[in-house]
C-alpha cells in the first residue's frame, strides 16, 4: 500500500508538471496572439495613413504617386498574411486550450486517487496501532493476574 501511494505521489507530482507546462504554452501563445494582433493595427493605421496622405497632398509627381500606391498595396498584402497567421495562431491557442483542459482533468484523477489510497492508509494505520494496543493491554492485563 505504501509503495502504491509513493506511486501515486509521484504521478501527481509529473501531472502538476505537465499542467504546469501547458499553461507557460498557453500564455506564450496568447502574448503571440496579442503582438500579431497589435501589429496588424500597426499595418491597417499605416495603410490608412498612406491613403490619407494621397487625399490631402493634391500635388504629387508621379514617382511619389507610385511609391504611396505601392506602399498601401504592401501594406495590404502584409495585413492578409498576418491575419492568415493570426488565424493559426487562434488555432494553435484553442488546441493548446485542450491540451490545458486535459493535463487539469489528469492531475485531479491523480490527485483523487492519491488522496483515496492516502486515507486507506491512514485507516490500515489507525487499525494496525488499535491492535497493537490491544496486545499491549491483553499483555499487561495478564501479567497482573499471573
Amino acid at each position: 500500500m505504501k509503495r502504491k501511494l509513493e506511486v501515486l505521489k509521484l504521478l501527481t507530482w509529473y501531472k502538476h508538471l505537465q499542467e504546469e507546462q501547458a499553461k507557460i504554452r498557453v500564455v506564450n501563445c496568447k502574448i503571440n496572439l496579442e503582438k500579431l494582433l497589435k501589429e496588424k493595427d500597426a499595418v491597417i493605421s499605416f495603410r490608412k495613413n498612406c491613403y490619407n496622405t494621397l487625399e490631402k497632398e493634391r500635388i504629387l509627381n508621379g514617382e511619389e504617386l507610385k511609391y504611396m500606391l505601392f506602399l498601401a498595396e504592401r501594406s495590404s498584402e502584409f495585413e492578409n498574411k498576418l491575419s492568415q497567421k493570426i488565424d493559426m495562431q487562434k488555432k494553435e491557442l484553442e488546441n493548446l486550450l485542450g491540451l490545458l483542459e486535459k493535463a487539469y482533468k489528469e492531475r485531479k484523477l491523480m490527485e483523487t486517487s492519491k488522496n483515496k489510497v492516502q486515507q486507506l492508509w491512514n485507516a490500515e494505520n489507525i487499525k494496525k496501532f488499535y491492535r497493537e494496543m490491544d496486545d499491549l493491554i491483553l499483555l499487561r492485563t495478564g501479567r497482573k493476574h499471573a
